[in-house]
């Protein structure tokens, strides 16, 4: 059995994905293909456009064979995390042999690149942090202090990066998000010893920041930019936003899509910004173990002085991102704070490598020999009813569940406030199976 993993977030899933998804099977002869997603929340330190439900019933119509969640303490942190949890999960499974992921590499020779960038970051040498450091003094970014770090010490310690040809194309592959979480997924693996093979696709069609629509291949941050920030919910346009639709995703999706806009179903980062305000309010006056993740960096006392001016969620980053701090490391900042993420948790996630479980939350029918082989070779727990198997977990694992819990739950109570439309909890959610 060849079984292929993909580490995603679909949000929403759009034609680049359903592409990525064929790609794969043709590059790695896939006889079934495991899709592993963020839950309610996503990466850049926002909810989904939609529930992991819905978009696990878009994967699965999709080619996708079987989606697991990736727990939200991974999903929602920093790319090195983020691709520690998925490709650490992938290869506890102990039936993936391949993973598949999109990249800004048109050549044989890009991709050796970043799999050189890889090994760099695998083992940085000692002078990284000091230029890293230098860097970030300057204000710059932490993207940015990383990779011109990064140059700096290719150049010095590799002779075959002396050349200024590849030093420049080193430097647009490090300016790739893309190409970041591809470095990233490569690393991990070497960190981790993993036995995956990495297959990687060619993106085409639209950037990751482009926000053009106009297009077959359009980003999933440019769907939801023309969702959001062009009014379109506001508008009560649902023709231009099958029009749209229409070009840029499966026609399953399109149907969910429009579905969703009708009842409102579509969530953002300001749909939670009373709840955010007031756990911040509660986290600053009262300073706890338990939720530390509020501390005296340079940061919390930013939010302390601006928390009185506070009038949304979105807003509230832009007044205090600064040069050298990003506006997603700041939302994930506060996102985790909305959470409470706190450093107890994040030491019980580090210790599993951001993968203490495999929570299913839908197959195809037609998928059940590899669910077979996953119940014998699985080296972590296969949840599918949790109100049962939670008892079999750790004491570490049932925390890290807990919080995954509660992630959907608050999504589901502001999706209820925003819509009327009520999810069953939990515990009493069922699969999605096709």
């Amino acid at each position: 059995m060849n079984v292929t993993g993909i580490i995603a977030e679909y949000n929403p899933f759009h034609n680049g994905h359903a592409f990525h998804i064929e790609e794969t099977r043709k590059n790695t002869d896939a006889d079934y293909c495991i899709a592993v997603i963020s839950g309610d929340f996503v990466q850049r330190g926002a909810p989904a456009l939609l529930s992991k439900y819905d978009r696990t019933k878009m994967a699965l119509e999709n080619g996708i064979d079987l989606v697991i969640e990736l727990p939200v303490i991974a999903a929602t942190s920093s790319a090195e995390n983020f691709a520690q949890g998925g490709v650490c999960l992938l290869n506890a499974l102990g039936v993936v042999s391949h993973i598949s992921f999109g990249a800004e590499a048109n050549t044989s020779t890009d991709i050796d690149l970043l799999g050189r960038l890889a090994d760099f970051f695998s083992f940085e040498p000692p002078a990284f942090q000091k230029y890293l450091e230098q860097a970030l003094k300057s204000g710059c970014s932490f993207p940015t202090a990383r990779r011109e770090a990064a140059l700096i010490c290719l150049q010095q310690t590799d002779a075959d990066s002396t050349d200024n040809n590849t030093l420049a194309r080193f430097e647009q592959l490090l300016a790739s998000p893309n190409n970041i979480l591809a470095i990233e997924y490569m690393k991990a693996i070497r960190r981790h010893n993993c036995k995956l093979t990495p297959s990687v696709v060619t993106r085409t069609g639209a950037g990751y920041h482009d926000a053009d629509t106009n297009t077959e291949l359009a980003s999933a941050s440019a769907l939801r930019k023309f969702i959001f920030q062009d009014n379109i919910c506001q508008k009560n346009d649902s023709d231009t936003l099958n029009q749209m639709l229409t070009r840029t995703v499966p026609d399953s999706v399109r149907e969910l899509l429009l579905t969703a806009y009708e009842n409102h179903t579509f969530l953002q980062e300001d749909d939670f910004s009373n709840l955010l305000y007031y756990e911040l309010h509660r986290q600053l006056l009262h300073p706890t173990a338990s939720n530390s993740n509020i501390d005296y960096s340079d940061l919390t006392q930013r939010i302390a002085n601006k928390l009185e001016s506070f009038t949304c969620w979105s807003a509230f980053i832009a007044d205090l991102k600064t040069k050298n701090q990003t506006y997603t490391a700041i939302s994930r900042y506060l996102l985790h704070a909305l959470l409470g993420i706190n450093a107890e948790l994040l030491t019980a996630a580090k210790n599993c490598h951001y993968a203490p479980y495999a929570r299913i939350l839908g197959f195809r029918k037609d998928a059940s020999p590899l669910l077979k082989n996953l119940q014998e070779y699985s080296q972590i727990p296969l949840l599918r009813k949790i109100a049962k198997e939670r008892q079999a977990l750790t004491p570490d694992q049932q925390k890290l569940l807990d919080l995954d819990i509660y992630a959907a739950d608050l999504y589901n109570r502001i999706l209820f406030t925003k819509s009327g439309v009520q999810r069953k909890n939990e515990y009493r959610e069922p699969l999605i199976i096709l």
